[in-house]
């Protein structure tokens, strides 16, 4: 072979290698931010499974404990030295009590803020250009933490089903509604959009709160989820 033939064949195989080389990294990068976020979400879910727990456990008792102290206070002579006794426990289970609701409160609660710095920084991290775009407005407690939860939702979603390089999340208050709009490329689209029971689960999440949700799928391959849900929740004013 002569020596020309041989350094064009060398040099296209180093090519080859780097290209190879190339693309493993990218999958591999994409892989490391699909586990990130599966841990990430196991935490979360994991965290509220023990809130709920531990609120249903330790508050059913306490709420006994409180009634039979109660009880025992209401059976107590009016002279009897156990009474103030017994009005010490009666406050303190009922404190115990408020303290288990805040604590427990504090894990269930989401935070839209946080699962928005979340997405971009997992998006960012499997490769895709984030862009967010909130709208400055108070939002119900209880709409704000189910926005949180559609963004973790459609995140995953942008994870497990394209090859997204753009992913723009907007919060618009418009008035008494609030929309929340995830947009993504890189999405087949021959794909039929709206299924899986993620989507179903959002669906009637938003439904519970008065809202609903749509997506498109345009023939470019982007991807567009679109909830919309009154600013206070269902039928609150």
């Amino acid at each position: 072979m002569p020596q020309i033939t041989l350094i064009a064949v060398l040099v296209l195989l180093g090519a080859l290698l780097i290209g190879a080389l190339a693309i493993l990294a990218v999958r591999l990068r994409r892989l490391r931010a699909m586990q990130a976020e599966a841990v990430r979400q196991a935490a979360a879910e994991a965290r509220e499974q023990f809130s709920r727990d531990v609120h249903d456990l330790v508050s059913s008792r306490l709420w006994l404990a409180a009634l039979r102290s109660e009880l025992a206070y209401r059976l107590a002579d009016d002279d009897s030295p156990l009474r103030p006794a017994l009005a010490d426990v009666v406050q303190a289970i009922r404190q115990a009590s408020a303290d288990i609701r805040n604590v427990t409160r504090s894990f269930r609660d989401v935070s839209l803020a946080s699962e928005l710095a979340n997405a971009r920084a997992v998006l960012r991290a499997y490769g895709t250009d984030c862009k967010v775009e909130i709208d400055e407005g108070e939002l119900d407690d209880e709409v704000s933490a189910a926005l949180a939860i559609m963004v973790r939702e459609a995140v995953t979603n942008v994870l497990r089903h394209s090859r997204a390089t753009l992913c723009t999340i907007e919060v618009l208050l418009r008035g008494g509604v609030v929309t929340l709009a995830v947009a993504n490329d890189g999405v087949d689209p021959s794909t039929p959009p709206g299924d899986g029971s993620g989507l179903d689960n959002l669906r009637a999440r938003a439904a519970a709160l008065g809202g609903m949700l749509g997506t498109i799928l345009d023939p470019d391959g982007w991807f567009r989820l679109i909830v919309e849900i009154p600013r206070k929740g269902k039928d609150r004013r």
